[in-house]
């Protein structure tokens, strides 16, 4: 049986995956990145996450609503993206992903 990060890692396109830490430490990966590259991308996500919830916060004292709390994010780059929910994210190709496929992998991977 496959992982959480194993299942997302092996979806078209996708080129690693992982899961950090409250403190953007690595937990875990699954795919093809080094070590340093691995961890440098967990501290990148665990830090837009963070402020995604900024901008959530923000959002919600301006509306003066609720329901703006952020599941996950995408960071979208010519050839490559970050995908992101809660604390497990992945990069992937971009022509080759769909990414509707990546964030139910993201979702499901996250329990969210």
């Amino acid at each position: 049986m496959l992982s959480d990060l194993e299942s997302l890692s092996v979806l078209k396109g996708v080129v690693a995956a992982l899961r950090f830490h409250d403190d953007g430490t690595l937990a875990e990966a699954a795919g093809h990145l080094d070590q340093l590259d691995l961890q440098l991308a967990a501290e990148l996500c665990y830090a837009n996450g963070r402020i995604m919830h900024h901008g959530s916060d923000m959002l919600m004292t301006l509306s003066g609503t609720g329901g703006w709390p952020p599941r996950g994010w995408m960071m979208m780059g010519d050839e490559l993206s970050v995908c992101a929910v809660a604390e497990v994210a992945c990069f992937v190709r971009n022509r080759e992903a769909s990414f509707n496929e990546v964030f139910r992998g993201l979702a499901e991977a996250s329990g969210t």
